[in-house]
């Protein structure tokens, strides 16, 4: 998908934590763009720029997360590390084949491990079906 850099966020499922730098491209751009608009902000263009810029603002919202953000990272506030028994790396890699090839695109280690998080949390009784098969409630 578009705004990474070849090989910037290549899943290493081997690793916990996602891997990657931010693409520092879209900032540099993004100050530029700053800079042009405060030093052309007293010419009577500037009313036009605000417009515009008002307007890819919007549009820019509208638009889905991955194709707004420039990192794998972007939005992600919290860093988790998650220890997985090798059960769950392999259910995990078969799902990410299922959905890549449904979705008929690559699909990011973090995005998929957040997206099945918040799945799961909307099935509380399955969860607890799973801890209870871990050993959960015995007493």
């Amino acid at each position: 998908m578009g705004g990474f850099k070849s090989g910037a966020a290549d899943d290493d499922w081997d690793s916990t934590e996602p891997t990657g730098e931010p693409d520092t491209t879209s900032e540099t751009e993004d100050t530029t763009e700053s800079t042009t608009r405060s030093s052309t902000s007293d010419t009577p263009d500037a009313a036009i720029h605000s417009t515009s810029d008002s307007m890819s603002q919007t549009a820019r919202r509208d638009l889905p997360w991955i194709l707004t953000r420039n990192s794998i990272t972007d939005g992600r506030e919290q860093t988790v590390q998650l220890h997985l028994q090798q059960s769950t790396v392999t259910t995990q890699r078969e799902a990410t084949r299922t959905l890549e090839s449904e979705l008929g695109e690559q699909v990011k280690k973090a995005d998929l491990r957040e997206a099945a998080l918040l799945v799961g949390l909307q099935h509380i009784d399955e969860i607890a079906a799973t801890l209870r098969e871990w050993g959960y409630d015995l007493g």
